[in-house]
């Protein structure tokens, strides 16, 4: 069926009331464009809006597509869903949102054979997650055997920056390296451990994007489908693209050809120790010639939130504009505190019967607040669980690794939200959002075209006669570590791995299946273990009813009614000095995810806060009172 198109300038948003003004010149700019959106300025929702007048105007015509690009799976999946409720399916289904890891590893995974021999990997391939200690290992070793002019330049090298920024910034040559300096000589090896002769190739993320730059440039025509599919490239989070990701992003779509939309907000980038180029939004106005838009609202914070996140922006940048605040304030008293305690005991008893208080007070959900930290939020949990238990509160831990990934990235996995809906699909009759993943993603499964009614009716007989069964055995069976094992081997066998392998491209090669099946199982057992039925289990492992704890960087994206920072102190901000941008961007990360409180809790028993002070005379200066509890 031919979709009717709507002339651009009879256009209206859908969903919502209206677009600010600078929104309105970013999304009907014929260009590239900067998209500067600060916290709270709706920039998901931007995105999804400009996909939709792309498309229903025609200025995005059939057969092309708009490529969405995302750091991480939940945020594409965010704004797939967004746009899918925005726009007309006849139209959605030519909007393409994936991560840039997702990416340029379908490419590679496509065009292998296509890849330079000399780099060319096995089929199949591992997926490399090398550790810190091993990265020394290995640059201790290549110091060791580099000529002597060299050695002092590759003592250097750290191991947090050199895959992220030296291999990740060098574009591999069609032949075999000849290493001309310190770096070639390095990367060299460091590619050697990685295509290794007679075993299966062990490829990092950055080393597939560093393929996968190299098959477009050493294959003209791959790279011209690209520019012809993709006409339009959106960008998210710009401001953390990392020096890898950037060049491939050069390489596939500079030349006038392609518009790309960069969003994102400097003030924010907290990445650079994973090789976040400084210059990113930059060098988008440079090489792609793109307008700035800055967009001024902010719908998340209240107005007094959003003074205080001002005070800190312009540390980071004394010329950032005031942006005004779309929400009001819901809170009596102060909005943000600073609350000193002696101990890391007191301090834990406090936060607990405050927030069990404010939610008997406001009638609100522990999802509603979050506990926020710098890093090791494992020792965190241990020193406040006891004191929330006793409040009859529990800490969620997003931040907790199971087994290759954590928490977090568990759930907002595909594969991993697909089996839960299925679950509360067998543990409830009444679930309308889980019927509409399962029936929508099994389609998908079972390659069923979108006009193939006689096939889409006997997948959904299939799903009603196995959800049937399902439910009737889950009903007679209690939660347990060997029925949790039983049942979670039933909804995969009837998915079939093989076909999610074949389906969803994350999957396809490497071990990341794998890596999602084991995090699943672990986190299922521990969630099935001692609670009285399925639905308890699910509720468990989605964490509803439970307070979130996670880093600041785990936080990014997202938000909550309160935050409490845990832990401003030396300690936990040791590698913080006084002027680091990167900290004071994670402070203002942390302090703009709150949507009507912020509260920093410092403890004595702790640390110092001598490295910090900084961050103090912010909060000072911002009219935000400390108090002793």
């Amino acid at each position: 069926m031919t979709m009717r198109l709507i002339r651009p300038e009879d256009w209206r948003p859908t969903g919502i009331d209206d677009l600010e003004s600078a929104a309105w010149n970013a999304l009907r700019h014929a260009g590239s464009a900067c998209v500067v959106a600060g916290p709270g300025a709706g920039k998901t929702e931007f995105l999804a809006q400009r996909a939709d007048y792309l498309l229903e105007t025609g200025l995005c015509r059939a057969p092309h597509r708009v490529l969405a690009i995302s750091f991480k799976s939940d945020a594409a999946n965010n704004l797939a869903a967004r746009v899918r409720k925005r726009c007309p399916p006849g139209f959605a289904y030519r909007f393409v949102s994936v991560t840039f890891d997702a990416f340029t590893k379908s490419l590679v995974d496509r065009f292998l054979n296509a890849i330079p021999a000399d780099w060319r990997p096995t089929r199949p391939y591992e997926i490399a997650f090398p550790k810190p200690r091993a990265i020394e290992g290995f640059l201790t070793l290549a110091r060791l055997s580099a000529p002597p002019q060299w050695q002092a330049e590759i003592a250097g090298y750290s191991a947090s920056d050199f895959e992220p920024k030296i291999v990740g910034g060098y574009r591999l040559p069609t032949g075999p390296i000849a290493p001309q300096n310190a770096a070639e000589f390095t990367i060299a090896r460091w590619w050697a451990t990685q295509l290794r002769p007679g075993q299966p190739s062990a490829l990092t993320f950055v080393g597939l994007n560093r393929l996968a730059e190299l098959l477009i440039r050493a294959n003209p025509h791959i790279r011209r489908a690209l520019v012809a599919t993709y006409p339009f490239v959106f960008v998210d989070e710009f401001q953390d693209t990392t020096y890898a990701q950037y060049d491939f992003l050069h390489s596939a779509f500079s030349g006038g050809q392609t518009i790309i939309t960069g969003v994102g907000d400097d003030k924010q980038r907290i990445m650079v120790f994973a090789g976040a180029r400084q210059d990113a939004f930059q060098r988008l106005q440079a090489d792609f010639g793109g307008a700035r838009f800055p967009l001024l609202f902010n719908f998340r914070s209240s107005p007094d939130l959003v003074a205080i996140q001002h005070v800190v922006a312009r540390a980071l940048d004394p010329n950032t504009a005031q942006t005004v605040a779309q929400t009001a304030r819901q809170v009596d008293g102060d909005v943000a505190q600073v609350w000193s305690s002696q101990t890391k005991a007191a301090e834990a008893a406090h936060l607990a019967q405050w927030i069990a208080n404010d939610m008997a007070a406001r009638s609100r959900a522990p999802r509603d607040y979050a506990l926020l930290v710098k890093q090791r939020s494992d020792d965190y949990e241990q020193d406040l669980a006891g004191a929330f238990a006793a409040q009859g509160l529990r800490i969620r831990n997003e931040s907790h690794t199971l087994g290759k990934t954590s928490l977090q990235d568990l759930l907002s996995d595909e594969l991993s939200r697909l089996a839960i809906a299925i679950f509360r699909l067998g543990a409830s009759r009444r679930a309308p959002a889980a019927w509409q993943l399962v029936s929508s993603s099994l389609l998908a499964l079972r390659a069923v075209g979108q006009d193939d009614d006689v096939r889409a009716a006997k997948v959904e007989t299939d799903l009603t006669a196995f959800l049937a069964a399902l439910r009737a055995d889950m009903a007679a069976t209690p939660p347990s570590e060997q029925s949790a094992a039983d049942f979670a081997a039933r909804v995969f066998d009837y998915l079939d791995l093989d076909t999610i392998a074949r389906t969803f491209a994350e999957y396809g090669v490497g071990d990341q299946l794998q890596i999602i099946l084991e995090a699943f199982y672990i986190h299922f057992f521990r969630c099935a273990d001692g609670v009285p039925d399925w639905t308890s289990c699910l509720d468990a492992f989605e964490g509803l009813n439970q307070i979130p704890m996670m880093t600041v960087h785990k936080s990014k994206g997202l938000e909550y009614d309160t935050i409490i920072f845990v832990g401003l102190d030396d300690r936990a901000w040791w590698s913080h000095t006084p002027g680091d941008s990167e900290g004071v961007a994670a402070f203002f990360v942390a302090l703009s995810r709150a949507k009507q409180r912020a509260i920093f809790a410092f403890c004595q028993q702790r640390g110092n806060r001598n490295n910090v002070a900084e961050l103090y005379q912010l909060l000072t200066a911002a009219g935000v009172p400390e108090i002793a509890v």
